[in-house]
C-alpha cells in the first residue's frame, strides 16, 4: 500500500518539523554565541546582578549561567537529532514503507534521545533553583516531566512494534 505524497496530514507534520529543527538550530547557537559573551562579560555582568539583588556575587553565578548555556545547547542539539529521525519516518511513511528496520532503530534511538533530554533537564533545574535563590526575579521550574517518561516508553515500544512489523513482512515477501 502506497500513502499519498500529498497527504495533508504529513505534509503538516513535515512543516511543523521543519520549523522546529530550524528553532532548535536557532537555540542552539544562540547559547553557543552567548557563551563566550559570558565569559568575557563576566565582570560587567556581576556588577549588574549584584547591583540588582544587593547581594555580592562571585564567579559561582556566572558559571552557573555558563553551565545552563551549555546544558540547553547541547539540549538543542539532542532536539535536532529527535526532529530528525521522527522526519525520516514520516517521510517513509509517506513512500508507503513505514516497516522498515531503519524506522524501528530511529525509534530507539528517538527514544534514548529523549530519556538524555530528561537527564539533561535534571541538572539544569538543579542550577535554575540555585540561580532562583541567588538572583533577584529569577525564577525556575524544576521537575521531572512524566510525559517525557511517558513518551520514552512509547518509542521504545513503537521500535520494538516496527522491528516486528519488518520482520513480519521479510518473512512474508520471502514465502510468496
Amino acid at each position: 500500500m502506497t500513502a499519498s505524497p500529498r497527504d495533508p496530514l504529513l505534509t503538516a507534520a513535515r512543516i511543523l518539523i521543519v520549523i522546529a529543527m530550524v528553532l532548535a538550530i536557532i537555540v542552539g547557537t544562540l547559547m553557543v554565541v552567548l557563551l563566550p559573551v559570558m565569559i568575557v562579560g563576566q565582570e560587567a555582568i556581576l556588577k549588574e546582578l549584584a547591583a540588582e539583588t544587593g547581594k555580592t556575587l562571585d564567579w559561582q553565578t556566572t558559571a552557573a549561567i555558563q553551565a545552563i548555556l551549555i546544558l540547553v545547547a547541547i539540549m538543542a542539539s539532542i532536539a535536532y537529532h529527535w526532529l530528525r529521525d521522527l522526519r525520516r519516518v514520516i517521510d517513509s511513511v509517506g513512500m508507503g514503507d513505514p516497516f522498515a528496520p531503519e524506522n524501528a532503530d530511529r525509534l530507539a534511538h528517538m527514544g534514548w534521545l529523549t530519556v538524555a533530554i530528561g537527564a539533561l533537564s535534571i541538572p539544569v533545574g538543579g542550577i535554575g533553583q540555585w540561580l532562583a535563590a541567588t538572583v533577584k526575579d529569577a525564577t525556575s521550574d524544576f521537575g521531572l516531566s512524566l510525559g517525557g517518561v511517558l513518551l520514552a516508553l512509547v518509542l521504545f515500544i513503537l521500535a520494538r512494534v516496527f522491528r516486528e512489523g519488518a520482520r513480519m513482512r521479510s518473512d512474508l515477501e520471502g514465502t510468496v
